[in-house]
């Protein structure tokens, strides 16, 4: 995205941006009326190519004096730059946050930049707010436009306030949060909010907090956008995505009590080594979803019908997870993802747990399946696909009740169509059929007997099977009916 902008006379100081109701003179209070106290009177109309190329006002703001910005930096007065056009980063310095340690602490009474637009020109610049201590308020970029930029807030410590990129839009720029510390006030405890940002070519990323705090992308709209998360050792007291739209996110390190991504859109969600403590839902639009090396002691709710890859390597379960539609998460599981068979046996435990019985059928049946699959042996994988073919490892005992009455039609025709195999007393087919079934359940009535040797041992071996598949069959069913 790029902006140009040109000098105009503002009279009245009348300051708008992105469309004229954010402006300065509105009647509501949902948008800020105090403008720059470091302006410099200069007022610019800003604009920007539409996809016609025509340019079109997205701004009405004025110039910073910098001079001025660079003393109240430096002496830590209180800076506004509310409504304000600032394309000049020099007097935040040139160093880059890795080396902040050299720098001394500032004590700035205050910081806002709302309604503001932070253009880095052609050349991505650094805006560095590093080694730094607010004293009252909130550092506050709410409604503020930030193009082609590097963010970087590092050992920032808000006294009595919060980091709020809410209602911002960023283009082409990354922000890194390194140990931000919020005091929080009274409407909100400590949080670091960019609920409904506008995104496109963006990278966030948190590390080393050592508060705890929350984290807002409520209704957050982004392209090509990446959010990675590490707060350790601070604890997210809520992580929310409600309503999200990214790219990419990834959480890693991070102990969660609340998580709540409902109705979200995100190609790619990847929990590593975190701790889910109390409650966790997502629900929504989710391509893929990693959950790797995690711990769950929460209530944790899972709604994905659209995943495409979902695992849990690595996770150990102390909590309760509850799918809405096992069934449609695990082709995602098994099929199309890394297929780890471990977490299919720490699913069957959560559902064996949680009274779910079908659903602990299911993650026994895929379990088998994948174990068949990495079965080097060609006898034992046989005999396991064999087990499988007739009652899917146990799972399906009406599939056992099929095999036996295939057994009992088969033997029956067997015996009517050979030569060899007689018996004596029947002549038609369902008469053999007959004896075929008091031979499978070793009925023995006496009215019907094989009249030679070859029909004694074939009707020998259809018993044993008889007696092996009726047992197999009453165990399956009995576990279904118990449970």
């Amino acid at each position: 995205m790029q902006v140009s902008y040109q000098r105009i006379e503002n009279p009245n100081g009348e300051y708008w941006i992105w469309e004229k109701k954010i402006h300065c003179k509105t009647e509501s209070k949902l948008y800020p009326s105090t403008i720059s106290n470091v302006g410099s009177g200069v007022s610019v109309a800003v604009y920007q190519k539409d996809e016609n190329c025509n340019e079109v006002q997205i701004a009405q703001l004025q110039l910073p004096d910098y001079d001025k910005l660079a003393e109240y930096y430096t002496n830590g007065k209180d800076i506004n730059l509310d409504y304000s056009y600032v394309d000049n980063f020099a007097w935040l310095g040139e160093k880059r946050f890795c080396e902040a340690k050299d720098l001394p602490v500032i004590m700035h009474e205050g910081f806002s930049a709302r309604c503001s637009l932070f253009n880095g020109s052609e050349n991505k610049v650094q805006l560095n707010l590093m080694n730094s201590t607010i004293k009252s308020g909130d550092i506050d970029f709410d409604y503020s436009g930030f193009i082609n930029l590097d963010i970087n807030l590092f050992e920032v410590d808000i006294e009595q306030g919060n980091l709020l990129f809410r209602n911002t839009r960023l283009y082409d720029t990354d922000i890194y949060m390194f140990n931000v510390r919020c005091g929080g006030n009274r409407a909100n405890s400590s949080e670091l909010s960019f609920c409904y940002a506008i995104a496109n070519d963006v990278t966030i990323e948190t590390m080393l907090f050592d508060q705890d705090l929350s984290i807002d992308f409520l209704g957050t709209k982004t392209c090509n956008t990446t959010i990675s998360i590490d707060t350790y050792p601070a604890v997210i007291k809520e992580l929310c995505l409600i309503k999200s739209t990214v790219n990419t996110v990834n959480i890693t390190n991070s102990y969660i009590d609340i998580l709540d991504i409902r109705e979200s859109n995100i190609d790619s969600l990847k929990f590593h080594k975190c701790r889910l403590i109390d409650c966790a839902e997502i629900n929504g639009c989710i391509q893929e979803l990693y959950i790797f090396d995690c711990l769950i002691s929460a209530v944790f709710k899972l709604s994905v019908p659209h995943v495409n890859k979902l695992s849990f390597s690595g996770t150990i379960n102390n909590g309760k997870i509850k799918f809405s539609d096992f069934v449609s998460a695990i082709p995602a599981m098994v099929e199309k993802s890394c297929g780890d068979a471990e977490q299919l046996l720490m699913l069957k435990e959560n559902f064996r747990q949680n009274g779910e019985y079908e659903n602990e059928d299911i993650c026994h049946l895929h379990f088998q399946k994948l174990k068949t699959k990495e079965e080097k042996n060609a006898l034992k994988k046989t005999w396991r696909c064999l087990i499988d073919c007739v009652s899917g490892y146990g799972t399906k005992p009406f599939r056992m009740l099929v095999v036996i009455l295939a057994i009992i039609i088969l033997f029956g025709t067997l015996y009517y169509f050979i030569p060899y195999l007689s018996y004596h007393g029947a002549n038609t087919w369902i008469e053999h059929i007959y004896v075929s079934g008091i031979t499978f359940f070793a009925v023995g009535y006496g009215d019907l007997y094989p009249l030679n040797t070859a029909t004694k041992m074939v009707s020998l071996l259809e018993a044993f099977l008889g007696v092996v598949s009726t047992s197999y069959f009453l165990v399956l069913l009995s576990r279904k009916v118990i449970r």
